[in-house]
């Protein structure tokens, strides 16, 4: 297997960014054990590397669409390959899960039944789909904080602000994808009620999300509120403007500002928790 081209496969940049999150919820807990966090961040980042990867192989024909750059479509790596890694990182994921604790195990394993079926079926379901994303990218908050053998407010907090926010991500992301999915056959929530519509719906989201980050800001330290304003200002510049102009271009720059909001958001809660230790 060519390195690049797996990396490129499990999109490694997403698994950093989730183990970081799961860095932040375990910080929620306190000064936490070393090698558990590690363990923890490792398993979450092989889980969300087994699902990208059953992305990918369950996609591939919307792929050829949408993304002729993924490496399957590329034929940079073959599905036996990708299939290998499916049922490696799921494997150690769980095994790592399981020695966690029956939390992190029950997670994981919610986890990754979630993410193949929405791989699978769900995607298609239009609005379902998106929320079934975005409570896998939230729960890395829980498996954080869970792993450490208790769940905090703290943590449970920043899952929900994180699961409106990404909901808005994906409505965003929808839209990009749109013309690439009805060729497929994919019906999503911008093919059901249209682009603005679903413009209009990543913005209420958007703003349910800022009001929420806004909310939590009792809970934390002065530098989560300067990096968590950062955030709410790139997640409302991104829902602005698709609601101002809903087509794959706009869709496309907002979904790069939204994921550079998203790790502003995970660098608040770590930055914060990291203050208080």
């Amino acid at each position: 297997m060519r390195l690049g081209a797996v990396l490129k496969l499990i999109r490694v940049e997403h698994g950093v960014m989730l183990s970081v999150a799961v860095l932040a919820g375990a910080l929620t807990v306190g000064f936490p054990d070393p090698l558990r966090v590690f363990l923890a961040c490792l398993a979450a980042f092989l889980l969300e590397a087994a699902l990208f990867t059953g992305n990918d192989i369950m996609n591939i024909e919307e792929d050829r669409l949408n993304r002729p750059d993924r490496p399957l479509v590329r034929g940079d790596l073959s599905l036996r390959q990708a299939w290998f890694l499916v049922v490696f990182c799921s494997s150690v994921g769980l095994a790592i899960s399981a020695y966690l604790g029956a939390g992190p195990l029950m997670l994981a394993v919610l986890a990754l039944l979630l993410g193949f079926l929405y791989n699978a079926y769900v995607k298609r379901l239009a609005f379902f789909g998106n929320i079934v994303v975005s409570l896998l990218t939230a729960s890395a908050f829980l498996y954080g904080s869970l792993s450490m053998f208790v769940l905090t407010d703290k943590a449970l907090v920043f899952a929900v602000i994180a699961l409106t926010a990404n909901i808005s991500r994906e409505v965003i992301k929808g839209i990009r994808d749109l013309p690439g999915d009805i060729k497929a056959g994919i019906c999503t929530l911008p093919c059901e009620i249209g682009e603005r519509s679903s413009a209009v719906v990543a913005a209420i989201f958007t703003a349910l999300a800022i009001a929420l980050s806004i909310a939590a800001i009792p809970l934390f330290t002065p530098v989560y509120t300067a990096l968590i304003l950062v955030t709410d200002l790139l997640f409302a510049y991104s829902a602005a403007i698709v609601v101002w102009k809903p087509c794959v271009e706009t869709a496309e720059k907002a979904r790069k500002l939204t994921l550079a909001g998203m790790l502003t958001a995970i660098l608040a809660l770590l930055a914060s928790q990291l203050h208080t230790l």
